[in-house]
């Protein structure tokens, strides 16, 4: 597929809107791509493999461009261009709106924002000096110098400031107050958004008129790496006194059901989840574990509802919680996570509601 068919393709189906339809073709991805991509389990070199090497950059598929030392997992990475096109439709810009991005990656979003709007309209900080670096050449190579700061973007840009928009590109589970207090009344923060028990959301917050605090919906479901120092992380437990029993519902529909795991995820966000195979239990079986530092509690996947099949240990009950949550999902009509939505404040409240502010949840 060529660049110009996968713009063809992304206006059908409308993740990208008219507005944006000629900045894309006039800025494809491959201009902004590493020589080296990550791709099932190998990396694939330009100049070895260039065929495959651009049948990817073309593809609506995420690029992995950096992975952390010794390990496959990724670091950074070039967005699914649906799920860019869908961002920056909802980031709705104009000309001369001042945008500041947090997470320069690749730099490809910065470029596309620079054509858009104008280079010294746009602001973008990576946290990793070298990719700033790189992001920086490939901008300046398209004859696009938006500024490109190496450092932590969670704390804004302050020299900058007041921006009309801020755009993140790695997920938060605690939207930064800096973000906030650099978006002029009224601006837009747009910002991938989950807890420990799903990532997550696509969060549209509207900065309120007195400028500490802002709210707004999810608008899309997407899942983006964790912004460093928020990564989710379930401290240290023991397993002791566990108790057993059945599970009230298959975890099955946690597992395969984003917008209940999301919904569960946004009533407990302290509760940390994973789905895990576990070889050395004699039932040989998947099982889904969740954890909130002190407490530990799992179900597994086959015969879930054997009086057996959940275990529980610590302070807190953590399945039946979860069953309960569930439930609460189910009685509410079993609500999408576009029904969702969030208003936090500068002194760093988070209070998640469900179809408008003063319904909240959790």
């Amino acid at each position: 597929m060529t660049w110009d068919k996968l713009t063809d393709a992304l206006r059908e189906s409308g993740a990208l809107s008219a507005d944006w339809e000629k900045t894309f073709r006039t800025t494809p991805r491959d201009l902004f791509t590493p020589d080296r991509i990550f791709h099932d389990g190998a990396w694939i070199d330009r100049a070895e493999h260039p065929d495959r090497w651009a049948e990817l950059v073309n593809s609506d598929l995420a690029l992995v461009t950096q992975v952390y030392d010794g390990t496959e997992t990724p670091s950074s990475s070039s967005s699914m261009p649906t799920v860019v096109a869908q961002m920056l439709r909802h980031l709705d810009v104009a000309e001369g709106m001042r945008v500041l991005e947090v997470g320069s990656g690749t730099g490809w979003t910065a470029g596309l924002l620079a054509r858009r709007i104008g280079a010294e309209n746009v602001t973008s900080i990576e946290l990793d000096p070298n990719l700033a670096s790189q992001a920086r050449y490939r901008l300046y190579a398209a004859d696009l110098r938006p500024t490109v700061i190496a450092g932590d973007g969670t704390l804004g840009h302050p020299e900058g400031a007041p921006f009309q928009r801020a755009h993140f590109t790695a997920a938060v589970q605690r939207v930064p107050s800096a973000a906030i207090e650099q978006v002029e009344p009224g601006g837009v923060i747009l910002i991938p958004y989950g807890t420990a028990f799903c990532n997550g959301g696509l969060l549209r917050l509207t900065v309120a008129e007195h400028g500490r605090s802002a709210s707004g919906p999810f608008v899309e479901d997407v899942s983006f790496m964790w912004v460093r120092d928020q990564r989710p992380d379930s401290g240290a437990f023991d397993i002791e006194d566990v108790r057993h029993g059945a599970s009230g519902i298959d975890p099955a529909e946690v597992a395969e059901q984003t917008h209940a795991a999301f919904a569960i995820g946004l009533r407990m966000p302290d509760l940390f989840r994973q789905d895990v195979w576990v070889g050395y239990d004699r039932f040989g079986t998947g099982r889904a574990e969740v954890w909130d530092g002190e407490s530990y509690a799992h179900c597994r996947l086959a015969d879930w509802d054997g009086k057996h099949a959940v275990s529980q240990s610590g302070p807190r009950n953590l399945w039946d919680e979860v069953t309960a949550a569930h439930a609460w999902w189910v009685r509410n009509g079993k609500p999408d996570l576009t029904r969702f939505g969030m208003t936090v404040t500068v002194a760093g409240e988070h209070r998640p509601w469900l179809d408008k502010p003063g319904n909240t949840i959790g």
